[in-house]
């Protein structure tokens, strides 16, 4: 673990040198957390991977004589902050996620996972939680148009439909009605009655703009749901990780003009819809920075 050490250690030096500082992302805290579990054969790589992530993030007071740090909070935490300036119910639920993380890295020691498998457990259950939430939206959704009867491949027998699917989402109209979608899941986060109004019609017009990138990523499993692909049918195949990429852009983009925040990812829809957003200069790829931080 002493190369983990070491090339936190340089991250920050480099960090500092160039005047910029890093954040503590939950979600994807949470992602490698899940794979902590004792037979899980990822478990050793992210636990280095945690390490990592945490050692690099948090910022030492000598002052306080206490480690401090920024985070980026998940989807539900956002959403009620955006629209409402609260934080919601769910705030405190994922800071836990920071104190287990803490908890687990702990002197690098590996050992540590053993001492939390039921926190572990039920980290991983919330992540299947927040992809279960998108995933049941999408089977009430195919009930609807198909008389109740659920039916993945729905699309690929009715072509009209197929062809409405998709140009309803060349012309926008599917994510300006996911954009709304999101907007009352934060109002009912915090126990609101939603209402179109002309007021709430301003907060969904700056919204739909400002989290464009994030929405429109819902189109990689609306794709796959117009193609009939079956295998989304299951909420363990890997496209419903999308879910998680959402959460992850909307912390990434949240504030993100006002702290200049940059994305790091080698997700290519990711960097495609920055682009399309004019936020191209938000985002970059792995290698730009291990360029930029001389890794």
């Amino acid at each position: 673990m002493n190369e983990v050490n070491s090339l936190a250690k340089k991250i920050q030096k480099e960090e500092s040198n160039l005047g910029v500082t890093s954040g503590f992302p939950i979600v994807v805290a949470m992602e490698l957390i899940k794979h902590l579990e004792q037979t899980d054969p990822e478990r050793e790589e992210c636990f280095r991977a945690l390490c990592l992530l945490f050692d690099h993030s948090k910022k030492y007071d000598a002052q306080m004589d206490m480690f401090h740090g920024a985070f980026f909070p998940p989807l539900n935490v956002i959403l009620p902050k955006y629209f409402f300036n609260e934080d919601g119910p769910f705030l405190n639920a994922y800071k836990t996620i920071i104190i287990l993380t803490k908890e687990l890295t702990d002197n690098h020691d590996f050992k540590n996972i053993y001492k939390h498998q039921a926190e572990i457990k039920v980290v991983k259950d919330q992540v299947n939680f927040e992809k279960k939430e998108l995933f049941d939206n999408v089977v009430e959704h195919l009930k609807e148009l198909n008389e109740g009867v659920l039916d993945w491949e729905y699309f690929t027998k009715n072509k009209t439909q197929k062809d409405k699917w998709f140009r309803e989402m060349r012309s926008g109209k599917t994510f300006a009605f996911l954009a709304e979608g999101f907007m009352m899941r934060a109002y009912g986060i915090v126990g609101k009655d939603y209402k179109r109004t002309e007021e709430n019609f301003k907060q969904f017009f700056n919204f739909h703009n400002e989290f464009f990138p994030a929405i429109a990523m819902t189109s990689l499993i609306l794709e796959q749901l117009g193609h009939g692909t079956l295998a989304i049918s299951s909420i363990s195949d890997r496209r419903w990780n999308t879910v998680l990429d959402i959460s992850m852009m909307f912390g990434a983009i949240f504030n993100s003009k006002r702290d200049n925040i940059i994305f790091v990812t080698e997700e290519k829809k990711m960097h495609e819809f920055f682009k399309i957003n004019n936020m191209q200069d938000q985002i970059i790829k792995l290698e730009e920075f291990k360029k930029r931080f001389s890794i």
